[in-house]
């Protein structure tokens, strides 16, 4: 029988852009996917936030339309607004099927790296 576990990833996206967008949460899904060796078809769910700064696309839906086989469901929110906390992120929290307790490799990206410095 298998579990669920769950990984975490942030990637820093360069500005505003739909390409850049793109670029980022297609770059950090594909990341988390090469470090953790899992299957599209092993996804149960996805959720992303990106900060209020980002405001050009909506990153579940680049997400989905860069990738067609993709069809598990995907949640986008914005970021609560902190003091402090660094602008133009996009931040993943991923589900998936996995066969035994493992332990999984976050994924921290593109300058996203000092958010989580013990987890990279």
């Amino acid at each position: 029988m298998g579990k669920v576990s769950a990984v975490r990833g942030a990637v820093k996206i360069k500005s505003d852009t739909l390409e850049d967008i793109q670029f980022g949460v297609v770059s950090l899904f594909k990341e988390i996917k090469k470090q953790n060796s899992f299957m599209d078809q092993d996804v149960v769910s996805l959720i992303i936030s990106q900060t209020e700064d980002l405001r050009s696309a909506n990153s579940a839906s680049l997400l989905r339309k860069s990738i067609p086989s993709f069809e598990i469901p995907l949640f986008c929110v914005q970021e609560c607004e902190c003091e402090n906390s660094m602008p133009m992120v996009v931040r993943f929290l991923l589900h998936v099927n996995v066969q035994k307790s493992i332990s999984m490799n976050h994924c921290y990206i593109h300058g996203a790296e000092i958010l989580r410095p013990d987890l990279v």
